[in-house]
């Protein structure tokens, strides 16, 4: 080794020596979610297997099987979802409340891969936060990447990944750094370090693994947690695009999207014609209100699927990724993440030549997912009706009954195609009666939110549309399908 390597190396580890020490046992996380088989060993060797509500130490490992994933929540706020395969230990982890510098995390990543959304530690003093591995370091400068650590060769969505160092960037910036040199890693990026004393690089694709806890798409391209592991072979540097899906299952190469940020075929306007979708869901608390929208970006960070169907005739899927797992645009939610998709939007120019005796048209409810609220309970679409006026490209009324165990929400709103189909949707407003808990009857709650939606059918036959409403502390989305 020359005397450049054994100098880095030298300060690497006089860079973590330097870090005071934590007592094994402290309680850095708990976990929130388990699927499949995921085990907790301690310090002295000793295995557990990790359920809900299992607390995660310092010194303890997760070890995750190959049908295994688990998310846990950090004591900073900080979200880790262990990928299937893993073995992670949290070698360090220190916070009080206090952004002040004695703050540290540090995990020790042998084998697999988690994807990390950070919390408090990292944001601040961005040098507190880092994942060590056999060959290499990676640390944050930024709040959401996925880190792989292969020590062989190994099979990965029916190629080979090749042995080394991984870390894919969703938000913010990463840096690996070895014996040879750092790489900063910017959204959209994959670094990679083969060994020790090579220096970082950035591939030119997304290796395929960083899609496994996804798996493979159904026909309209929205993955199926149950798929996974089956998916088309790729290489360990694939020609790939982002692995950001939209509700309608376009893959985004430019980052996670935005309302109406899709690009042809499924565009968020109403008529753009070919593939499409719409989402609702309930952001976390922080965010002001429960949002619906058009071609969002769903990640869906291995939720399970529930209640998936669909109309064939009219290309139309739909379902829910539950467990409060999925990003939507970003955004983490509680709940469920309701989409409803189609590969048979009505276009522009359909809409366009919509008979002339066909000004006016209500549209009904006709299937989906069941909505639910922000603990995730399931419930029932009474009715949801759309009245439309074609001459006018409007939404003349949008109704909507809905119950999740005893409290009844009732909405309803107008606007232009534009509106319905584009980032800001149609605004509802109505009221949640029995929200509020208590008294005879169950008191009203004023509610609002938005709802969106597009045209299915070469006549606008059909419609997908998602909503979402908030009422004091409890919300309701869904999505669902209407005919006219």
């Amino acid at each position: 080794m020359n005397l450049i390597a054994t100098t880095v190396r030298a300060l690497l580890v006089a860079c973590v020596a330097g870090w005071p020490a934590v007592a094994l046992g402290t309680v850095a996380g708990v976990f929130q979610f388990v699927v499949g088989e995921v085990q907790v060993q301690s310090a002295n060797g000793a295995g557990k297997p990790a359920r809900k509500g299992t607390p995660l130490s310092v010194g303890e490992t997760v070890l995750s099987e190959k049908s295994g994933t688990a998310q846990i929540k950090m004591g900073d706020g900080a979200v880790v979802v262990v990928q299937p395969g893993t073995r992670v230990t949290v070698v360090e982890f220190r916070y009080d409340g206090r952004e002040d510098g004695s703050e540290r995390v540090r995990y020790r990543l042998e084998q697999g891969g988690f994807r990390a959304v950070t919390g408090a530690i990292g944001r601040s003093n961005k040098d507190n936060y880092l994942i060590e591995t056999p060959i290499a370091q990676m640390g944050v400068r930024g709040t959401d990447h996925e880190s792989y650590y292969f020590s062989a060769p190994q099979p990965a969505n029916g190629g080979i990944a090749q042995s080394g160092v991984y870390n894919k960037v969703n938000v913010g910036l990463v840096f690996i750094r070895t014996e040879a040199g750092e790489v900063v890693v910017a959204p959209n990026q994959v670094g990679y370090a083969a060994s020790a004393g090579e220096m970082p690089s950035l591939l030119p694709g997304i290796p395929g693994f960083f899609n496994r806890t996804v798996g493979p798409q159904s026909r309209t391209g929205v993955p199926r947690p149950s798929d996974a592991g089956s998916a088309d072979a790729e290489s360990v540097k694939p020609k790939v695009t982002q692995d950001v899906v939209t509700a309608s299952g376009i893959r985004l190469s430019g980052g996670a999207g935005s309302a109406g940020s899709g690009s042809g075929a499924g565009s968020g306007v109403p008529g753009g014609g070919g593939m499409g979708g719409v989402v609702g869901f309930d952001p976390v608390s922080g965010v002001s209100a429960t949002r619906s929208g058009v071609n969002l970006a769903i990640v869906t960070n291995g939720a399970p699927l529930a209640n998936s169907n669909g109309d064939a005739a009219w290309g139309v899927d739909w379902g829910t990724w539950t467990g409060g797992l999925a990003t939507v645009a970003g955004n983490a939610t509680n709940g469920g993440t309701h989409f409803m998709n189609s590969t048979q939007l009505t276009s522009a120019a359909q809409l366009a030549a919509m008979p002339a005796m066909l000004v006016t048209a209500t549209y009904n409810y006709a299937g989906g997912p069941a909505p639910t609220n922000q603990a995730g309970a399931q419930g029932t679409i009474n009715s949801l009706s759309a009245g439309v006026n074609f001459g006018t490209q409007q939404i003349t009324s949008y109704n909507l009954n809905a119950s999740i165990g005893a409290a009844n929400w009732t909405a309803s709103g107008s606007g232009s195609f534009a509106q319905f189909g584009g980032a800001s949707g149609i605004s509802l407003s109505g009221s949640c009666a029995g929200c509020a808990g208590g008294g005879l009857p169950p008191p009203s709650v004023p509610a609002n939110g938005t709802a969106h939606g597009l045209f299915v059918g070469g006549a606008a036959q059909r419609m997908i549309t998602s909503f979402g409403l908030k009422a004091a502390a409890q919300t309701i989305s869904g999505a669902a399908l209407l005919g006219r």
